[in-house]
C-alpha cells in the first residue's frame, strides 16, 4: 500500500500540474487526499518544502537510472547515446505530471533547489559530452560542447510536446532520427568552416559541478579570494556586514589552508555565508559548499 507520504507527493503534483505551483495552497492538496490541512504539516513544513522533496526526489531518481544506463559496458557509446533518447521518452510520459509542473513554472525558490537542479542538468551535459566524444572520436572532439547542447536540445524539444501536447512519438523512431541529426552535423562540422560556439571554459563549469567533493585546495581559496574581492567591492546587501562578511571568509580560508580541516568549523563558516542577504554571494556560497563536500564529510 501507498505511503501517507507518497501519497501527499502525488497530491501536490497532481495540484501543481494543475494549478500551478503558485495558485496551489496546501489546503488544495489536503481537501484532494481528503485530510486535515494540519496532517500535512507533520510531513512537511511549507509548501516550499514539499516541492524541494518533490524535485530532489525525481531528479535524484532520474540521475541515478542515467548513471547505472551510462555504466553499462555491454554497449558501445553510440548504442548508449541512443539509449539516453528512449529512456527520456518513457521518463516523460511515465512522469507527465511531474515534467508538466516543472517545464511549465518559473520556481521562485530558494538558492539550494536552483543549485540541485542546475546540478543535475549540468551532470546531464557532462554523461551526454563523454558519449558524444566516444561515439565520433577526434573529429568530433573541437565541437564536442556544441553537440552536446544540440542533442540535448533535440531530445528535449521532442519530448516537451509529448508533455504538452500529448503527442504520440514512436520512441525508437525518435532515437534514430536523433542520432541521425547528430551524424550530419558530425560530418558537416568535421570539414572545418566554423569555430565551436561554447569555449572550453563551459566544460570547466561542468565538470566541476559534478565533481563536487573532488574540487583541489587551490580551487577553493581562489573562490574564496574571488568572494573577499566581490565583497570589497561593495556588492553586498545594505543588511549584510561587510566586515562579518570578511571574517568569515579568513576563517573559512584559515581552515583549508591546514592539514586537517575541521567539519564542524567549515559548515559553520558556509552558514553564516548562506544566510546573507545579498544573493550572488550566498549562490557562490553554495558552489563553495559543493566543492567542500568531501571535507564536510570528513
Amino acid at each position: 500500500m501507498e505511503g501517507k507520504k507518497q501519497q501527499i507527493i502525488r497530491a501536490a503534483i497532481q495540484c501543481f500540474s494543475e494549478k500551478g505551483y503558485r495558485g496551489t495552497s496546501i489546503q488544495d492538496i489536503a481537501d484532494v487526499l481528503g485530510i486535515a490541512k494540519g496532517s500535512l504539516y507533520f510531513y512537511f513544513k511549507s509548501k516550499s518544502d514539499l516541492l524541494q522533496f518533490i524535485i530532489k526526489d525525481y531528479l535524484d531518481r532520474i540521475m541515478a537510472e542515467y548513471v547505472d544506463l551510462n555504466s553499462r559496458e555491454d554497449l558501445k557509446p553510440r548504442d548508449l547515446l541512443r539509449r539516453h533518447v528512449l529512456t527520456g521518452h518513457r521518463m516523460y510520459e511515465e512522469n507527465q505530471a511531474f515534467f508538466s509542473m516543472l517545464l511549465r513554472e518559473r520556481f521562485e525558490v530558494h538558492d539550494e533547489l536552483h543549485e540541485l537542479m542546475m546540478n543535475a542538468r549540468r551532470q546531464g551535459l557532462v554523461m551526454t559530452h563523454e558519449l558524444i566524444c566516444k561515439t565520433y572520436g577526434d573529429r568530433a572532439h573541437a565541437y564536442a560542447r556544441d553537440l552536446t547542447i544540440i542533442f540535448q536540445s533535440m531530445t528535449e524539444g521532442f519530448l516537451a510536446l509529448v508533455v504538452f501536447e500529448q503527442q504520440q512519438i514512436d520512441p525508437e523512431r525518435l532515437a534514430d532520427y536523433i542520432i541521425a541529426r547528430l551524424d550530419a552535423m558530425v560530418a558537416d562540422l568535421s570539414q572545418g568552416g566554423n569555430d565551436p560556439i561554447i569555449g572550453p571554459n563551459v566544460l570547466e563549469g561542468w565538470l566541476a559541478s559534478v565533481r563536487g567533493g573532488e574540487t583541489g585546495k587551490a580551487e577553493l581559496l581562489a573562490e574564496i579570494q574571488a568572494l573577499r574581492e566581490a565583497v570589497s567591492a561593495g556588492v553586498l546587501d545594505p543588511a549584510d556586514n561587510p566586515d562579518e562578511v570578511q571574517s568569515t571568509l579568513d576563517v573559512l580560508s584559515a581552515e583549508l589552508d591546514k592539514s586537517e580541516s575541521q567539519p564542524v568549523v567549515l559548515k559553520g563558516m558556509l552558514a553564516l555565508l548562506k544566510a546573507v542577504k545579498t544573493p550572488d554571494i550566498r549562490k557562490r556560497a553554495l558552489k563553495l559548499e559543493s566543492g567542500l563536500q568531501d571535507r564536510l564529510q570528513g
